[in-house]
């Protein structure tokens, strides 16, 4: 046996709205249903109250819309009566942190010369996702912009080979691929902060490829 089917949870304001009104639509002269329930009168008043109540709600949502939009035009322009106001101030004191103080403004905290980076630390290598693919993570550095990799083959036995760059990460992570399987690597990363700034080495991570 057929049953109908509402799902009326599913449907937004609109989408409800004119389901509503295709269904009195459908109902009108419809000798199928010749005495519907609740009445026609009913369910019109029903659909009628709720189409109003959503005009409203719309008509107050432009009106909003229009507020918002010159609250934004006056902000614009308290921010230009405040910088200039905060001109004013900064000139006429001289610079005196007490007075500055007095007219309601903050003073602004000297920004820091360090020229400095720290080397990252906790450096780690684990077995990556593809043959020949390694993983490496380490703690992110105050104020770095990126971070250089470089990696060499490590032998527990004979001396080491010189360092050799290996790409340029932007985040305190890096996969680095196309290695030899079976082979030892070491790693080693440095952080690059404003203007170039250059920290020292880390510490190595060692790692056999997969």
């Amino acid at each position: 046996m057929a049953k109908v089917k509402l799902e009326l949870r599913d449907k937004n304001d609109g989408i409800l709205r004119e389901f509503a009104e295709a269904h009195k639509a459908a109902m009108i002269g419809n000798a199928n249903y010749p005495t519907p329930n609740p009445t026609a009168a009913v369910y019109d008043a029903a659909l009628l109250a709720y189409a109003d109540k959503m005009d409203e709600i719309m008509a107050a949502e432009i009106a909003l819309t229009t507020l918002r939009t010159q609250k934004d035009d006056l902000r614009v322009s308290l921010e230009t009566a405040l910088n200039t106001r905060g001109s004013y101030v900064e000139a006429t004191s001289g610079g005196d942190e007490a007075k500055i103080l007095s007219s309601g403004f903050a003073v602004q905290v000297p920004r820091s010369t360090t020229t400095s980076l720290d080397a990252p630390i906790n450096v780690a290598a684990s077995l990556g996702d593809d043959e020949g693919e390694i993983d490496l993570t380490w703690n992110a550095v105050p104020r770095a912009k990126s971070y250089i990799v470089e990696m060499r083959e490590h032998s527990d036995t004979a001396a080491p080979g010189p360092w050799q760059f290996a790409k340029v990460a932007p985040r305190s992570s890096a996969s680095v691929g196309g290695l030899m399987t079976g082979r030892k690597y070491a790693f080693r990363i440095r952080a690059i902060g404003p203007n170039d700034i250059e920290s020292p080495w880390s510490g190595e991570a060692i790692s056999l490829a997969p």
